[in-house]
């Protein structure tokens, strides 16, 4: 935890020296920017050395007409409401149940099971909590900048009655020589737990930062769409991580991400760090 006179002089700093302060913070070791071979420094440069497209991507509202347009609205979840403000209109209009997010950064959201377990005046004062936060001058990561802040609700997927687990396409585009790597994270509003898979779902040894599950999920029924589906997103990039969910039998989009974890999250064993950064190139 920095203290209030760090965390002061940090917001002075250029956004590429906090970066590498950050990663020197996790790892005990400065990255090498001029060079760089670990996924983490891949990714540290990319938080302050960004593409231009990657911020209507990491937008979590205009990302659905990429998507739309590049595998089709099907798998795009069902979007009850999209706003500046909450009003009590909108909120009377909700259904019983939703997601409720924004779309400018990452850690925005909040699953209602229930409207009744909540009020107008704490959704309100929570959602405009997120849209007054400026999400790049918490983390810095460049591509979230000119992200002007919206609220979505979207309809609550739920599989036999639980939230389905969140499945990761880690996707590296070598040349047009595709790599998968599949976390799964289960769990992910209680006991928290993750598993890397392959694309035939062999559990790999990987480890990212937090310990397996005790029982590792079943193939989804739809695992070969899912890699085809996160194939034809990834196609036009040399890394992007690429999000889905199974739920009732159908796939749906999650999000595109493409600076995971800010680069920071540790990996086991260590090799991987050196084997996924030598999969793609910026």
């Amino acid at each position: 935890m920095l203290n209030p006179l760090v965390r002061q002089a940090s917001k002075l700093l250029p956004d590429s020296l906090y970066h590498q302060l950050k990663y020197v913070r996790v790892f005990k070791k400065w990255p090498n920017i001029s060079q760089p071979t670990t996924f983490s420094e891949k990714i540290t440069i990319r938080n302050f050395r960004p593409k231009p497209i990657y911020t209507n991507l990491a937008d979590k509202y205009l990302v659905r007409d990429y998507i739309a347009n590049t595998i089709g609205e099907k798998y795009l979840i069902e979007l009850h409401a999209v706003f500046d403000e909450l009003t009590e209109d909108i909120y009377a209009a909700l259904p019983q149940a939703f997601v409720i997010k924004a779309n400018h950064g990452s850690g925005f959201n909040l699953v209602v099971h229930d409207k009744a377990d909540t009020t107008f005046a704490q959704l309100s004062a929570l959602t405009r909590f997120w849209t007054k936060t400026n999400y790049y001058k918490t983390s810095r990561e460049r591509h979230y900048k000119q992200i002007q802040p919206r609220i979505l609700v979207e309809h609550l997927l739920q599989d036999d009655g639980h939230i389905p687990n969140d499945i990761k396409f880690h996707c590296f585009n070598q040349q047009g020589e595709m790599h998968i790597f599949i976390q799964v994270d289960y769990d992910r509003y209680g006991l928290h737990r993750r598993d890397v898979f392959d694309t035939d779902w062999r559990k790999t040894d990987i480890r990212m930062g937090l310990p397996n599950n005790a029982t590792p999920m079943p193939a989804p029924k739809n695992l070969p769409e899912m890699v085809g589906l996160a194939k034809r997103l990834a196609a036009d990039f040399n890394y992007v991580r690429v999000d889905f969910y199974e739920a009732d039998g159908n796939v749906y989009f999650g999000e595109l991400t493409f600076t995971p974890g800010g680069g920071l999250c540790k990996m086991y064993p260590e090799g991987v760090q050196h084997q996924w950064g030598s999969f793609f190139t910026e």
